[in-house]
Formats: C-alpha cells, sequence, structure tokens
C-alpha cells in the first residue's frame, strides 16, 4: 500500500462573529482587502471567536480520520474546510483525489422519494455520476432485502 498523502491540513484555524449584522461588515472589509492585496488581519475583532484553531494532521492512503469531541468543537467546521465549502481564515488545506461528506446536507432518505430515488440522490451529492451509480445499485439491492422498499415511497409503505 502507498504511503501518499491525500489529506494534508497545516496550521488551520477559521473564525465566525457571533452577530450577524457586524459578521456581514467585517466580510465586506475583508473582501476590500483582499481587492486591495493586504493582507488578512489574524487577530480576532470584536464579537469574533476561534470555531477551529491551529489544526494540524495528515491522512495517507488507506487510513481514516474521525471527530470526536463535544458540541460547538468545531469538527462540522473542519469537514467544511475540508471539502472546500467554507475557507479557512489561516493555514493550508492539500486535497488529492475526490472527498465527499454528509455534513449538513439535508442527506439521508426522503420519504417522499423511492429507495432507488434516494438512492441516485444521495449518490449525486456524494459527486457520483449516474452511470457510476448504476454500476454499483446492485450492491445496495440487497441491503434492501424488501425489494418493495426500491420501489414505494415509505409513505406508501
Amino acid at each position: 500500500m502507498s504511503n501518499e498523502t491525500l489529506i494534508e491540513a497545516e496550521n488551520v484555524s477559521k473564525k465566525f462573529c457571533l452577530d450577524l449584522k457586524q459578521s456581514l461588515v467585517y466580510g465586506m472589509h475583508d473582501i476590500g482587502r483582499e481587492l486591495l492585496g493586504r493582507k488578512h488581519n489574524d487577530t480576532l475583532r470584536e464579537k469574533e471567536f476561534w470555531a477551529v484553531e491551529n489544526i494540524s494532521f495528515e491522512v495517507r492512503r488507506g487510513e481514516c480520520l474521525g471527530l470526536i469531541g463535544h458540541n460547538g468543537a468545531g469538527k462540522s467546521t473542519l469537514l467544511k474546510m475540508l471539502n472546500g465549502l467554507i475557507r479557512p481564515d489561516k493555514g493550508r488545506i492539500t486535497m488529492k483525489g475526490r472527498i465527499g461528506a454528509l455534513i449538513e446536507l439535508g442527506t439521508g432518505f426522503n420519504p417522499v422519494l423511492t429507495g432507488r430515488e434516494n438512492i441516485y440522490n444521495n449518490g449525486a451529492v456524494l459527486g457520483f455520476t449516474r452511470k457510476e451509480i448504476d454500476k454499483k445499485i446492485f450492491i445496495y439491492c440487497r441491503i434492501f432485502r424488501n425489494r418493495k422498499i426500491l420501489r414505494h415511497t415509505c409513505t406508501e409503505l
């Protein structure tokens, strides 16, 4: 097995603001600074806090990453940064290959869709093409021993 590093996070930090209006003001200010080529401000401003601060790790081929922590520890924030949904304020994330995570995307089974429709829907969220899902759908069909689940919505069962 290769020792290739697939995910590398170096001193990654992300800050948020507790006040929405102030957050928008800070955001506009930061965009202006970026457009002018000025450096980002690494210090916390009024009503800001570090959701993730100075996190470093790497994941090699064949390894798994598990995030454990109490509510508000920054697990979802870190996963969002790894998936490219939000950018870190400090540090660097390097990714090789494709990544998909079920983070607060409303994934799971939708009761108004059939089992088959749910499989295609969730596969699309994870970035799979219809052709890729077609190749693997037999695996999911084995999971649903009751074939009725694949053909009907949960409300029809």
